[in-house]
């Protein structure tokens, strides 16, 4: 079960991601009641959208210049392609060309990400970024479709807020294809003391939801019930909630009251609750 379990949530242990509310109504939808056979394959799919994900808020940092280049994250995605950008009218467009393939993490990916948004803040302090996959190619899984982000500034605060909308679709060599769409919501936020700097509060909230589903009929969902919290300093999430099914399974993982730890409680569809290591 906990192997199960890990894998299924690799997403947001990198800090990831981001989702509020999966598209569309799947109450008629029948779910499987037999065990998945596409785990390897789903950690894949998660390992493709954090990679994607990432290399654009990252290159939407750079070049946008509304995120200090000191909380810019390295990103080994980006150093190897070739990064070219134009402003016409207003617009920027980007095309990120990872020609016939690179290697990151021991994979190799071809392909583009081309992408497009305004390079000033509307009246409401937000930017559209929108990206398509072009030829895109992860691991020898070819990855087609495009996204939505937002990202917001609170200038008062200087709180700032992705919220991103995906629609990807994965086809692997042996004819197994899938969708995932998903709606997340990655949130940082500054509380400071201007008396006592050293007292300042850092953290991260991430919400949302996502759904995987395999056209050999396995599926996968995630939805986040309570707000993940990440702090400066804790190398793990502190608290929040999330629920996953894989099929008709369901696994509830609490992370707890805020305390600093590697530890969280996995509770079964019987009820059964195991404390786990992260």
């Amino acid at each position: 079960m906990k192997n199960k379990f890990i894998a299924f949530l690799s997403l947001f242990l990198v800090v990831s991601t981001f989702l509020i509310g999966c598209k569309g109504d799947d109450s008629d939808v029948q779910i499987p009641t037999s065990e998945v056979t596409t785990a390897k394959e789903f950690k894949d799919v998660e390992a493709a959208s954090t990679e994607i994900n990432s290399t654009v808020e990252t290159v939407f940092g750079t070049e946008s210049g509304l995120i200090p280049t000191t909380r810019s994250v390295d990103h080994k995605m980006i150093d190897c392609a070739t990064i070219t950008s134009e402003v016409v009218e207003g617009t920027r467009s980007i095309l990120i060309d990872f020609g016939d393939g690179c290697e990151v993490n021991g994979e190799t990916i071809s392909g583009s990400i081309r992408m497009n948004f305004a390079i000033t803040l509307d009246t409401e302090n937000k930017v559209e970024i929108n990206f398509t996959l072009e030829n895109f190619v992860y691991k020898d899984i070819a990855i087609s479709g495009n996204a939505t982000k937002t990202y917001t500034f609170r200038s008062e605060s200087g709180n700032t807020a992705f919220s991103t909308s995906t629609n990807f679709s994965f086809a692997w060599a042996d004819g197994l294809t899938a969708t995932s769409e998903s709606n997340f919501v990655k949130e940082t936020f500054l509380d400071s003391n201007p008396d006592n700097p050293q007292e300042s509060e850092y953290y991260k909230l991430t919400s949302g939801s996502s759904l995987t589903q395999f056209s050999n009929g396995d599926r996968y969902g995630v939805e986040i019930t309570t707000p993940l919290r990440n702090e400066r300093g804790c190398a793990y999430i502190v608290s929040g909630v999330i629920v996953t099914t894989q099929n008709s399974e369901v696994i509830t993982l609490d992370y707890g009251d805020g305390t600093c730890d590697n530890t969280a409680t996995q509770t079964d569809g019987e009820g059964n609750e195991t404390t786990i290591e992260l």
